[in-house]
């Protein structure tokens, strides 16, 4: 086998795993809609990559291995951190909700308590004919 037989099919599979990561992230809401199709587009970027790769034998062979696998490495540190940010953003959007459930609360029960303030302070006046 050729080293580029090998990177066609390590891009095919690199294509097919970031398909499968990127669908289990999005499933367990650790990717948001557009960072997972981004992913799931360049996965499938990838996977045609490697369908129509083809290169001369004169090229060297270690200098095609040593790219790929630098680029591997690269895809896994840039997945990562593109889940990591879309955990924030999700918690960033529910925390943004709560906090507006409790001012809406908080509202509530002050004007609750306004309303029996006016209802105390009007009661002792009232019924008290001199």
């Amino acid at each position: 086998m050729t080293t580029v037989i090998i990177v066609k099919i390590a891009l095919i599979i690199t294509g097919i795993l970031f398909v499968v990561l990127d669908f289990l992230a999005y499933a367990k809401q650790k990717l948001t809609e557009d960072i997972g199709l981004g992913w799931g587009l360049f996965s499938m970027l990838l996977i045609i990559t490697g369908a129509v790769l083809d290169s001369d034998e004169a090229d060297s062979d270690v200098i095609y291995l040593l790219i790929f696998l630098l680029g591997l490495f690269l895809l896994f540190v840039v997945f990562a951190i593109c889940k990591s940010v879309s955990v924030l953003i999700m918690k960033n959007r529910e925390l943004a909700m709560q906090v507006s459930l409790l001012n809406q609360e908080n509202e509530r029960i002050l004007h609750e308590l306004g309303i029996l303030k006016d209802k105390d302070d009007k009661s002792p006046g009232e019924g008290k004919d001199i």
